[in-house]
């Protein structure tokens, strides 16, 4: 009889447990998916995509100034993101010719709504 109720206990018990578990991991991925945007930087409306826009190079302009001009965090630094300038148009050096053109890679931010 007492063993009866033993395991009646312990089986109420799990229950209980499991309950618990399940409210916990959904409390969790609650929490996460709510606070994934907001750590670091401020939450933007709209996603960051890979874009490229073609300039023309200035008497005065150098790899160094151009990238400096266009430079967003996704590159990491100034001189990873002149290294992807310089691999997107296929330079092997730092010269660059006033007239020339050259195609920069950017990210803009693009609107959920699509507009």
């Amino acid at each position: 009889m007492y063993r009866r109720l033993l395991n009646k206990f312990i089986y109420s018990m799990v229950q209980l447990l499991g309950v618990v578990l399940v409210i916990c991991i959904l409390s969790f991925g609650l929490y996460y998916l709510t606070a994934s945007g907001s750590v670091g930087a401020p939450q933007q409306n709209g996603t960051k995509e890979l874009s490229f826009k073609s300039i023309c190079v200035s008497p005065n302009d150098t790899l160094w100034s151009i990238a400096k001009e266009n430079y967003t965090e996704e590159y990491g630094s100034l001189n990873n993101y002149i290294k992807e300038i310089k691999r997107c148009n296929s330079l092997t050096t730092d010269k660059i010719n006033a007239g020339s053109s050259l195609l920069v890679p950017i990210y803009v931010t693009q609107n959920p709504s699509g507009s």
